[in-house]
């Protein structure tokens, strides 16, 4: 009972602490791994306005290379936007583990924060995210279904004209 209840508890906060896996594309080389996104609940990820995500990244390097750019789009109808977003090189940023230079079929990790920002607009997307070397090269690319939410909705005026009560009487005016 007790090994169970333990075993159980372990699993839980395994979990939490590391994350589900995301469903996720890969559109690049087919090196990605596993994608966690916290928090990410259901398919797709339900993200809230105003709020921070941490995306975890395992993948084996196509390449050598001692820098990184990362290159984040939203895909929405066929269209790639760029999200309005700079970042530090995850190399000198600490993002990937082991540290770089990224090594040629070597096993890597990806672990940055984002913010959702406020004034994205609350819709589904796809997000695709990628780090190319300094040529440009594909390191990393991912895909991942996402639904942007607004926590606090505005609450919307119930009452339209056209479900106010009309007051007609049949009776004939009185002079």
């Amino acid at each position: 009972m007790w090994t169970l209840l333990i075993a159980l508890i372990i699993t839980i906060t395994t979990n939490y602490t590391n994350g589900q896996s995301a469903n996720f594309t890969d559109c690049g080389g087919g090196n990605v791994k596993d994608v966690r996104i916290i928090p990410c609940s259901g398919d797709p990820c339900v993200l809230k306005l105003g709020t921070n995500v941490t995306v975890e990244a395992d993948f084996v390097s196509p390449l050598n290379t001692n820098k990184l750019s990362e290159v984040i789009k939203g895909v929405i109808r066929g269209r790639e936007l760029p999200f309005p977003e700079q970042r530090a090189d995850p190399c000198s940023s600490g993002n990937i583990v082991p540290d770089c230079p990224l090594k040629k079929g070597k096993s890597y990790q990806f672990k940055a924060t984002f913010e959702v920002k406020p004034f994205y607009p609350p819709i589904s997307i796809k997000v695709k995210y990628s780090l190319t070397d300094p040529t440009g090269q594909s390191v990393v690319c991912v895909q991942v279904a996402a639904k942007i939410v607004d926590p606090t909705p505005k609450p919307t005026n119930s009452r339209s004209r056209s479900s106010r009560p009309k007051s007609r009487s049949n009776k004939p005016k009185s002079n």
